[in-house]
C-alpha cells in the first residue's frame, strides 16, 4: 500500500514538472528579440590635395643642424699630421647655409701651434669678422703668452688682448694676467694647488688703467665644486 502511494506521488510530480517546462518554453518563444542591422561603411574615399614640390628640408633642432655641420667639415694636414686648415658651415632651421667658417693653423719647428686664425663669412663669401691668436711657449713647452686680435668685416681691428701665464713644475698654470693694448692689466687670476689638486683661485678685476675694482676668492672641495666665495 505504501509503495503504491509513493509511486502515484512520483508520477504526479513528473506531470507537473513537464507542464511547467512547456509553459516556460512557450513564454520564451513569445519574447521579442533585438536584431542588429549590419552596418555598412560610409564613403572612405580620401581627399586629394596638391603636393608641394618646393618644400625645404627641416633642421629645426640643434642635433640635425649639428649633423649637417659635421658633414660639411673639410680638413687639411701638413706632412707631420698637424691640422693646418678646416672649413665648415653653420645651417639655419631650413637647412640653408647661415655662415661659412674657416680656421688656419701654423706651427713651429717643434710642432707647437703658434698661430691660429678664424674667419667667418656670409653664404655669398662676404667677411663678417675674424680673429687671430699668436702663442709663445717656454723651454718646457708650457704656454706663456697669447696675443688675441679681433677684426671686423672690413678688416679693422676691433679687439686686442694679451695674456701672460706662469706655470708650476707640473706644468699647471698658476697665474693668468690679461692686459689691454696700453699695457695695463684688465684681469688677473691665480690658481692655488695642494697635492696636485686645485683648492682655490684668487681673481682681481682692474679698470684698465691700473686701478683695482674688485677682488674675489673661490674655494673648492676635492670634487672641484665651489664651497665658498669670498669678496674683498
Amino acid at each position: 500500500m505504501n509503495k503504491n502511494l509513493i509511486y502515484i506521488i512520483l508520477v504526479g510530480l513528473l506531470l507537473v514538472a513537464g507542464c511547467k517546462s512547456k509553459n516556460q518554453t512557450s513564454e520564451s518563444s513569445n519574447e521579442s528579440q533585438v536584431i542588429l542591422s549590419e552596418q555598412k561603411p560610409g564613403n572612405t574615399q580620401q581627399k586629394t590635395g596638391k603636393i608641394k614640390t618646393d618644400s625645404k628640408p627641416g633642421f629645426s633642432n640643434k642635433y640635425d643642424r649639428g649633423q649637417k655641420k659635421r658633414e660639411s667639415i673639410v680638413d687639411k694636414f701638413d706632412p707631420f699630421g698637424n691640422l693646418i686648415e678646416r672649413t665648415e658651415n653653420d645651417y639655419d632651421k631650413n637647412g640653408f647655409v647661415k655662415f661659412k667658417k674657416r680656421y688656419t693653423y701654423r706651427y713651429d719647428e717643434k710642432q707647437r701651434r703658434i698661430e691660429q686664425w678664424f674667419y667667418q663669412y656670409t653664404p655669398d663669401d662676404r667677411p663678417v669678422f675674424s680673429h687671430v691668436n699668436y702663442i709663445k711657449y717656454d723651454n718646457m713647452d708650457n704656454k706663456i703668452e697669447n696675443i688675441f686680435i679681433g677684426y671686423d668685416g672690413q678688416g679693422n681691428e676691433s679687439n686686442w688682448a694679451k695674456n701672460l701665464y706662469k706655470n708650476n713644475a707640473d706644468g699647471k698654470v698658476t697665474e693668468d694676467v690679461t692686459y689691454n693694448k696700453q699695457g695695463f692689466p684688465v684681469y688677473k687670476i691665480n690658481y692655488n694647488y695642494e697635492n696636485g689638486m686645485l683648492i682655490s683661485e684668487n681673481s682681481v678685476y682692474y679698470d684698465g688703467k691700473g686701478g683695482i675694482i674688485n677682488k674675489q676668492t673661490l674655494f673648492y672641495d676635492e670634487y672641484g665644486t665651489v664651497i665658498k666665495t669670498l669678496d674683498e
